[in-house]
């Protein structure tokens, strides 16, 4: 029996043998084209392409019948990326000036998309290159005249090994034969990730080398919550493993129903405000269905993946436009960039750094170059007459960048008005707290921020010089510490008493073991990622706030960490008992 641990990113159990996928490539045959072929060639591409869009567009429609509604948008996004003028016109442009054949125009073109994303060196956007690889490998199997894996007509129960699988791949998973996946890449807020919980397919990611670690026909215990991969279990630790995958069941159903009854108050009747965290404006219908107040965190760094390193303030604005059109007059937070000089160096004109993490990174990268932050502000500032709209400023660590930013934002409200472009000026300008020295000098922030929200992934890596990253250390990376605990209270302490909204985005607001201790602390707005909203409504509609309360003053009194987490863990049991959720 052997045991790896990757990135939970479906929760759930599965207990099958492996089917292990080989790493799927394409040798283009040749690279040029004679004259007389140009035509010919021509009509061969669009032919694959239009078998593309044909297919993309069955799987987004089988998608709707079997997952939530919302998940058909990854693939509305691969059409629009088809009919992109990068792919209708480049392709065939070098297929007609430079006699590149189809399949070899295709690859040149598609490693012109990828290549500057992939420079950016971050996860987030490392697993965005795989919507594009996956469009890449079906316009190259229809021009070669080959098949993909076929995972639709399996003919006994597996879990999926591989190497990585794209979002089409997982999308056509069938259900009833495959179990749960487990790749050596990819990440919780992949493509691939979210259709794997839309689909309810327990799966486990970023394992390493598990697709060449593992033979087919291995048994193979998935543990989508945990992370946890087991390879040949003893027959006490595969019976374990499947009463535990038997509670999984029905939970999710259960919660929905849950949630759909719940208040939108506490038990004693005090009201919450349950907002969604968003990495793409295409999320915002998850969230609308799953009940969210609005948007309290729109990672924008998406528009940079799409447009790349300088997007026009038209497409700025046209992205937060459509965002307001869906959320029909809820509330849009957005969070200008939070890039660093180590993700797209060369495009702004610095160099790489040795510790990007504590160097010219997110505010710091928009004060030094300040076109940057000017051009989000004016499309934001013009989107806001659309509908309510606060903007929020990451990394700040002093009032001094606070300020610095707030006079830039001041100025383009001028500008605006002097070219008589329609805008709002009814945009709050507030902050992240997730550098220490903000938490520390919060006191001082509330004369100037409009709003805070704590951001407290990174507040926990600064607090604690811990990155959970480093396989070495990441076991010391703990929301729970007392040090972190108290900086996120005084933080809410001091907004609370100000009459400065607070609220709190990182993992802390989404895991429901922290929630009742954040009421406790005076939170009353929180933003997660819309899938954990049912959980979480559920949750706070079964506490008082004086039982929440109670809890955070017996948490506040316990200095180990691990201690301060098992006191939360039975508190959540209590209120979501896993005999009504089947877990």
């Amino acid at each position: 029996m052997e045991i790896k641990n990757g990135i939970p990113v479906s929760p759930g159990v599965a207990i099958a043998p492996a089917l292990v996928l080989d790493s799927e490539s394409f040798r283009i045959p040749r690279r040029f084209i004679r004259k007389d072929e140009v035509d010919t060639e021509l009509k061969r591409f669009e032919l694959a392409r239009a078998k593309a869009l044909g297919e993309i567009s069955d799987i987004r429609d089988s998608v709707h019948s079997v997952a939530k509604e919302e998940v058909g948008l990854i693939f509305d996004a691969h059409m629009r990326m088809l009919e992109d003028p990068l792919i209708t016109r480049e392709i065939p442009e070098k297929i007609k000036t430079k006699r590149y054949t189809p399949e070899y125009a295709v690859s040149r073109v598609f490693k012109k998309i990828v290549k500057p994303i992939k420079e950016l060196n971050d996860a987030y956007f490392i697993q965005r290159v795989n919507d594009f690889y996956d469009i890449q490998k079906r316009l190259l199997r229809n021009l070669l005249g080959q098949r993909a894996h076929d995972l639709t007509e399996l003919d006994r129960k597996v879990v999926v090994v591989a190497h990585d699988l794209t979002p089409s791949q997982t999308a056509t998973l069938d259900k009833k034969m495959v179990a749960g996946f487990i790749t050596d890449v990819g990440g919780a807020t992949s493509h691939t990730a979210i259709l794997a919980n839309a689909l309810g397919i327990p799966a486990v990611v970023g394992l390493g080398t598990i697709s060449s670690d593992i033979s087919g026909g291995d048994v193979v215990i998935v543990d989508g919550k945990s992370g946890r991969v087991i390879v040949n279990p003893d027959d006490a630790t595969r019976e374990k493993y499947e009463v535990r995958g038997q509670g999984y069941l029905d939970r999710e159903k259960r919660m929905f129903e849950a949630a759909s009854k719940a208040l939108r108050t506490t038990k004693c009747g005090e009201k919450l405000n349950l907002f969604a965290n968003i990495e793409w404006d295409d999320e915002i219908e998850l969230a609308n269905r799953l009940g969210a107040d609005g948007v309290g965190l729109f990672r924008t760094e998406f528009i940079y993946s799409k447009f790349g390193a300088h997007p026009t303030e038209e497409q700025h604005y046209e992205v937060y436009r459509r965002a307001h059109t869906m959320l029909e007059g809820r509330t849009l937070t957005l969070r200008t960039m939070d890039f660093g000089a180590d993700k797209f160096a060369s495009e702004v004109g610095l160099e790489r750094e040795e510790n990007p993490f504590l160097g010219c990174r997110s505010i710091r990268l928009s004060l030094r170059e300040p076109h940057l932050l000017i051009t989000q502000m004016r499309a934001a500032l013009r989107a806001a007459a659309h509908g309510p709209t606060k903007l929020m400023l990451p990394m700040i660590g002093s009032i001094e960048e606070f300020r610095a930013a707030r006079q830039i934002f001041e100025n383009v409200k001028t500008d605006l008005k002097r070219e008589g472009i329609e805008h709002s000026t009814e945009v709050p300008l507030g902050m992240m707290v997730e550098v220490p020295s903000a938490a520390v000098m919060i006191d001082s922030f509330v004369k100037d921020a409009e709003f805070f929200s704590i951001g407290t992934n990174d507040l926990v890596q600064y607090t604690l010089a811990v990155d959970r990253n480093n396989q070495y250390v990441a076991n010391l990376f703990k929301h729970t510490s007392p040090a972190v605990l108290r900086l996120v209270k005084q933080v809410i302490d001091a907004a609370v008493s100000h009459n400065r909204p607070v609220s709190v985005c990182g993992e802390m607001a989404g895991e429901a073991r922290f929630a009742v201790i954040l009421l406790g602390f005076g939170l009353r707005d929180f933003s997660v990622g819309p899938t954990a909203l049912p959980e979480l409504r559920t949750l706070l509609s079964r506490v008082t706030v004086a039982e929440a309360c109670e809890l955070a003053g017996k948490a506040m009194e316990l200095d180990v960490a691990d201690d301060i987490a098992d006191l939360l863990d039975e508190e959540v049991k209590r209120l979501l008992p896993s005999e009504e959720f089947g877990e």
